[in-house]
Order: C-alpha cells, then sequence, then structure tokens
C-alpha cells in the first residue's frame, strides 16, 4: 500500500530513498546468498575457515562502525559519508574478485570491511532523518524497495552466472566447484553498487540531515541505560539468528548436492516476495502493536524457521514453508529495531546510534560471535547444526526479551 498524505517534494524525495535502498540491496542481493559458497566452494575453504574469513568484516566493523557514524554526526556531511563509504565498497569488491589465497582474503576483507559494514546504518541514519515524521513515518514502505532490489538479483543473477559461463567456457569438473564462473559475483555488485553512489548524490541535502553533535555528545548514549540494555538484546538476537543465515548456502548445499543455486534461487524468491508485502505494510502494524513487540514477533519467527530446517529441512515442504518466516524476522530485526534506535537516541545522534546498534548486533553478536559459532558447528557437528542452536537460542532469548527492550515512544514531530 502507498502513502497517502504527502507533499510533492516528499514523494520526490521518497522516490530518490527508494532508489537508493533498491541499488543498495541489489548488489548485497548477488554478495550475500552466494559468497559464502565462492569461499566453500571456489576458494576451497573449510567451514571454520569460511566463518573466520567473514567474521573479519565485522571484527573491523567493532571500529568503523561508531567512528563512520560519530563522523557524520561531528561534520553534518552526511551524505558524502555515503558516497565515501559506497565508492569505496565499489573498489573492495573488484579487489576480492583477484583473491586467490587465504591471507590476501584476509588483508583484502579488512580493507572491505571498513565501508561495507557501515553502509546500511548510515544509509538508516540518512533516511530516517529525513522521513521521520513521528509514529507516521513512511520508511517502511521506502525500505520495502531495498527487498525489490535484492529481489531482482538474486533471483537473476544464477540466469546471468549460466550465460557467463557459457560464453567464457566454464564447466565444472572433477573435485572442482560446481561454478567455476562464480567469482564474477564481484564485479556484478560493483557496478551496482557505483549505481548506489550516483543517487546518493540526488538525495535532498535538507538542514536536519546537515545537524551536528556537540564534541563528546556520544557520551550520553554510553551512559543511557535503556540504550544499554537495548544492545544487550539486538547482540544476543544476532548472535542467535546471523551465523545460521551466513551459513545458509552451506546447508543448502547438504541437502541439494546437486541444484544447490538452482534450490537457493527459489528458496530467496520464497523469502523476497512476501518480505515486500510484509515491509511495505509494516508501518501499519507497527502503528498498531507498537515497535517493540513487532520485535519480538521478528525474533520468533527466525527461532521457528530455524527450527524447522534443523530438524526437518530434508523434506522440501517444510524447507520451503519455513522460508516463508523470513519476511516476520526481517521486519522485526531489519525495520523495526534500527526504528526503535531512532526513538531512543537523541536526534543528533541518530548516525552514532544506529552505528553503535549494527556495531553490537550485526558485527560482534552476528559477524564474529555467530559466524566462529555457526563455522565450527558445521565442522564439528554437522552442516544443519547452525540452524538446531539458532532456532534453540531464539526461543530460549524470547522468554527474556521483555526484559532488555524497553518501551518506546515515538518522539513529536521535528
Amino acid at each position: 500500500m502507498t502513502p497517502a498524505g504527502i507533499t510533492r517534494e516528499q514523494w520526490k524525495l521518497m522516490a530518490v530513498l527508494s532508489l537508493f535502498w533498491a541499488t543498495l540491496f541489489a548488489s548485497l542481493g548477488i554478495f550475500f546468498p552466494y559468497y559464502s559458497l565462492y569461499l566453500k566452494e571456489n576458494l576451497r575453504l573449510s567451514g571454520q575457515d569460511v566463518g573466520l574469513a567473514m567474521g573479519v568484516f565485522h571484527l573491523v566493523g567493532l571500529a568503523v562502525q561508531p567512528s563512520w557514524g560519530y563522523l557524520a554526526d561531528r561534520t553534518g556531511a552526511r551524505k558524502m559519508v555515503l558516497v565515501v563509504i559506497t565508492l569505496g565498497m565499489a573498489l573492495g569488491f573488484i579487489a576480492l574478485w583477484y583473491v586467490k589465497s587465504y591471507a590476501a582474503l584476509l588483508v583484502v576483507s579488512v580493507l572491505f570491511a571498513a565501508f561495507y559494514t557501515s553502509l546500511i546504518p548510515q544509509g538508516m541514519a540518512l533516511s530516517l532523518g529525513l522521513l521521520y515524521r513521528s509514529s507516521t513515518s513512511h520508511f517502511e514502505w521506502v525500505r520495502a524497495f531495498g527487498s525489490v532490489g535484492f529481489l531482482i538479483t538474486c533471483f537473476g543473477f544464477p540466469v546471468f552466472l549460466d550465460w557467463y559461463q557459457t560464453r567464457e567456457g566454464l564447466v565444472p569438473v572433477i573435485d572442482g566447484p560446481a561454478e567455476p564462473g562464480l567469482g564474477i559475483l564481484f564485479p556484478s555488485c560493483a557496478v551496482i553498487i557505483l549505481l548506489t553512489t550516483v543517487v546518493v548524490f540526488f538525495i535532498s541535502n535538507q538542514k536536519v540531515i546537515r545537524e551536528k553533535a556537540q564534541p563528546g555528545a556520544w557520551r550520553i548514549l554510553v551512559t543511557d541505560r535503556k540504550f544499554l540494555r537495548f544492545l544487550v538484546y539486538v547482540f544476543l538476537v544476532n548472535f542467535v539468528l546471523d551465523g545460521p543465515m551466513f551459513m545458509f548456502p552451506i546447508f543448502v548445499k547438504s541437502i541439494a548436492p546437486e541444484n544447490t543455486l538452482g534450490t537457493l534461487k527459489w528458496l530467496w524468491l520464497i523469502m523476497l516476495v512476501p518480505e515486500i508485502i510484509a515491509i511495505a505494510f509494516a508501518g501499519h502494524i507497527r502503528r498498531r502493536i507498537g515497535v517493540r513487540l513487532l520485535m519480538f514477533a521478528g525474533l520468533a519467527a527466525g527461532g521457528l524457521r530455524w527450527l524447522a530446517c534443523g530438524f526437518f529441512g530434508d523434506l522440501p515442504f517444510v524447507l520451503h514453508a519455513s522460508m516463508l518466516l523470513h519476511s516476520v524476522y526481517v521486519v522485526g530485526a531489519l525495520v523495526a529495531m534500527p526504528l526503535c534506535v531512532n526513538y531512543l537516541v537523541p536526534t543528533q545522534l541518530r548516525s552514532t546510534g544506529q552505528g553503535l546498534a549494527t556495531m553490537v548486533s550485526s558485527s560482534l553478536g552476528g559477524g564474529i560471535c555467530s559466524n566462529f559459532a555457526a563455522g565450527w558447528l558445521i565442522d564439528h557437528v554437522g552442516p544443519a547444526a547452525p540452524q538446531l542452536y539458532g532456532g534453540v537460542g531464539a526461543m530460549l532469548l524470547l522468554l527474556v526479551a521483555p526484559l532488555l527492550v524497553p518501551r518506546v515512544t515515538p518522539k513529536p514531530v521535528e
């Protein structure tokens, strides 16, 4: 449902921001579903090495995410920060294309992570700053276009990959990767993320996103007990749910070894179509039940999905049906959580707040701890083990979640 009651200028702003999120997630729609498979199959890494390589992204994110956020808040140059981040990502994708050794992979991953891990939180801060209209914000509708972009590239990339491999004469060999040309994902991502850079220049540089924080203002956040409790919650959520998602291609490989990419493509299609609808309507749901309950619903859906995969993933019907829960998880984790940050932090510290929350959740909880745990479980227990620990962990966390997440009230219109 499209939002109503907005001016012509707001429509223009929303159109540009929709294009920003669409191109941003279009690049991630290629990178995210297939990167761990590339490391496992094409670079021949072990499960634990894959977990460590992906964890490096988030280890670097511990330092750079709040740093980018505070730089944006102190200078007020939030648009220029996004331009630098997207350009750095494009160069990083090209560098990853040329990586052949594990040592080189770790070095390039460090440089790439300095930009990659901060794009979404800084995009969130910029978008929420421009669209923030108390509880009637239309952010969810704009964010839904990110899922559209992700769907198009995730579903279309295997088709492009088949064409590329046919043109280059690349065929599977015994004891080799099933998709020898999978590395083409990196220049494909680079081209798309450069489009994101271009779009950033068309975002209206309104006064609200040029607001500057006072020196030392970050201390407000690290002494706020409500915000600190919230950080504990997002750490635990990402710890139990992120590793199984990052390692999902390896899990699919274990149950569909003959058609891994084809299976992944259809599973992502099942996840993304309902996700687009769910995000578009999330604003209406949030205004009825509140951002807090929306987060808890996402946690429950994420846990149930991994329980179904871990116990019954070898049954095609259960595997495909469980993917429908992804849309609820995304609304809770990737939309409601940033909105909660927006409600908890002062307006001049939105970028810093989003950076800190992402650092604790995606980098520390999900990227480092969860990826390492998932990689260890794959090597020592089996490819379905991350899904099992994720599902059980989410259900246990749901019991204590109300004690960790404070009640939030939308701020008045500015």
